[in-house]
């Protein structure tokens, strides 16, 4: 309830409105049914135009009735017909707008509501992803917010048409006679008393069944980003069987839940029945007894405005049952808009006698850092990148390498020591400007759904045709692009698909390029491409390098052959740095992994 009380604040206008149209359909549909009994009463009375005492509805309308039997029994019965038809199309009109009006508020809450988890997981640290399985977190946007809209919302709407229909009727009930109302409101703490019994553990069933459903989502998920490594292992049987067994225990839970669920609406049914029942018992004995409360007329519109309640009743109890099942669903929402975002610009003192000179673009100072309290990933780095030199980082997998460029780019925070950039601490510096000053080539590619040209120009929507054209050709990519269907204007398909690996990273280095960025980083930016388009692509980085801050991360050694310095890492630690040719005649780590790779 709280976060759908705080997203539907904003449309309180609305739901006023909402709450007067349902009023007015059940005002409407009450007149209804009461004129019918009063002029019924009317109508066949003893004497022709007798206007009896006013004891269901204001006095006017009794003369209303009598003027209308003046024109005789028949044409009296047809033109109340045509009032009776009036009144229902009113209440029909009401119903229509007020679902309207809620249908809206539904709408409205769902997009802001996603909207805001679509800002909170483009907010969220890097650190977060690396704790939740991508599977429960698609299933928060996708099966979480259908669930919360089908029942939370549903019920609450359900809930509160319900509440005003039955006041209103109970209000009709106590002024029609007190002793048959208050026979019924004895009977209705029983009913509660059963339909909590059967909802009680319905949260606990409900966030169990969108946990599983997360866990099929991830396996899914999983088993398709992996189907090429699945059917060369011959595993398709194992991941079968697999799936089954999550599968096979999502729908028991799932079915027990329901069989919960739906229980509430035929036992409060059957309760229902029961009291009616009782009210026809109870009320033909106020009636017979001569009870001067209850006359046979009233005691007859009693039980019409009675039957008219079973059925708001009835929503009541399921919306309830209904609450207890979304509340698990709002909550696993409501848990994911509650995760803190990364900083985007921390108060941090910056000590200004150990700042070191602007002219170095990067300084890492005695960094320390672990993912989640796991393992030192690295111990007491120190790494100076000067403007407009290169600096390569080597080592093998797992040595620290990308780690190095996730702490300058500031996806983690470090434990220990400082990373400065331009001699300021990158915790004092706003992400966006950080960010911004930086041009990424990802050793993961990725490339968006949509035409060459966004994809170069992404995140920099002002580029011009000319600029993106510039950064293509900088990048050894115009060539490829000319040569597609449509040059620029050309979608790549999901994930880049239409393109191989080195063409799509191609298109990567060249994003970076656009930026003109003041440090630019390449993590592994050549591990996609075929020998001849690694060549020429290293001459055009040669090129692009020249006079450039960059710091690029390989495996192939072959790349990085030409920078000012090579810095060395194994097991998170410095081991060697120096140029090329210093560390070759050093004959230790490096040369190492030269002579691996057949490099002179």
């Amino acid at each position: 309830m709280p976060l759908t009380l705080r997203y539907v604040k904003p449309y309180s206008t609305r739901g006023v409105l909402y709450v007067l149209l349902v009023v007015l359909s059940v005002i409407f549909t009450m007149a209804t049914a009461l004129s019918v009994a009063d002029f019924l009463k009317i109508l066949f009375g003893e004497g022709e135009g007798t206007v009896p005492s006013a004891a269901l509805v204001s006095k006017w309308l009794n003369v209303l009735y009598a003027w209308l039997i003046s024109f005789g029994r028949l044409n009296a019965l047809i033109i109340f017909s045509g009032i009776v038809f009036l009144l229902y199309g009113l209440k029909n009109v009401f119903s229509y707008f007020s679902l309207v009006e809620i249908s809206v508020i539904r709408t409205f809450v769902v997009r802001d509501i996603r909207n805001d988890m679509f800002r909170k997981a483009m907010h969220l640290p890097m650190s977060y992803y690396d704790r939740q399985r991508k599977g429960d977190v698609l299933s928060r946007f996708g099966n979480d917010m259908v669930e919360y809209e089908e029942t939370s919302l549903n019920s609450i709407q359900q809930l509160l048409t319900s509440i005003i229909s039955m006041v209103l009727y109970l209000a009709m009930l106590f002024y029609l006679n007190i002793k048959l109302t208050g026979f019924v409101l004895c009977m209705l703490p029983i009913v509660a008393f059963v339909i909590s019994g059967i909802s009680r553990k319905l949260k606990r069933k409900s966030q169990m069944v969108q946990e599983m459903n997360s866990r099929l989502i991830s396996l899914t998920d999983e088993t398709i980003g992996g189907l090429k490594v699945i059917k060369a292992y011959t595993a398709i049987e194992a991941m079968n069987k697999r799936f089954r067994t999550q599968n096979r225990r999502y729908a028991r839970q799932r079915t027990a839940m329901f069989r919960r669920i739906y229980s509430a609406s035929p036992i409060s049914d059957f309760m229902g029945n029961a009291i009616v029942i009782g009210i026809l018992l109870f009320g033909a004995w106020l009636v017979f007894s001569g009870d001067q409360g209850l006359t046979a007329d009233l005691f007859i519109s009693y039980v019409m405005i009675f039957v008219l309640m079973i059925p708001p009743a009835k929503e009541f109890t399921t919306a309830i049952s209904q609450m207890k099942k979304g509340r698990a669903c709002a909550d696993r929402i409501e848990e994911f808009l509650a995760e803190t975002d990364e900083p985007c610009n921390v108060t941090f003192s910056v000590n200004t006698e150990a700042t070191t000179d602007n002219n170095n673009a990067v300084e890492l100072r005695n960094v320390s850092f672990c993912y989640n309290e796991g393992a030192t990933v690295l111990d007491d780095i120190s790494i100076t990148v000067p403007r407009g030199k290169t600096v390569a980082l080597v080592g093998s997998s797992g040595s620290g390498k990308s780690t190095v460029a996730d702490l300058i780019c500031r996806f983690y925070d470090v434990q220990q020591g400082e990373v400065l950039f331009a001699g300021v601490n990158v915790k004092s510096m706003p992400l966006a400007d950080l960010r911004g000053r930086i041009g990424v080539v990802a050793q993961d590619t990725l490339l968006f759904n949509d035409s060459v040209s966004a994809n170069i120009a992404f995140g920099m929507p002002g580029a011009t045709a000319a600029q993106i054209e510039e950064a293509a050709r900088e990048a050894q990519a115009h060539e490829f692009i000319m040569a597609l269907p449509e040059g620029y204007n050309t979608s790549l398909g999901e994930g880049g698909s239409l393109l191989s690996g080195g063409q799509r990273q191609r298109i990567s280095i060249a994003r970076a390029l656009l930026r003109k960025p003041e440090l630019l980083i390449l993590d592994e930016a050549t591990s996609a491409l075929d020998t001849e388009s690694e060549r020429r692509l290293q001459q055009t980085l040669g090129e692009v390098l020249r006079g450039r801050t960059a710091i690029v991360i390989a495996h192939r050694l072959s790349t990085i052959a030409g920078a000012d310095e090579i810095v060395v890492l194994d097991g998170g630690r410095i081991v060697e740095r120096g140029t090329h040719s210093q560390l070759i005649a050093l004959r230790g780590r490096y040369a190492e992994l030269v002579s691996l790779q057949s490099i002179n």
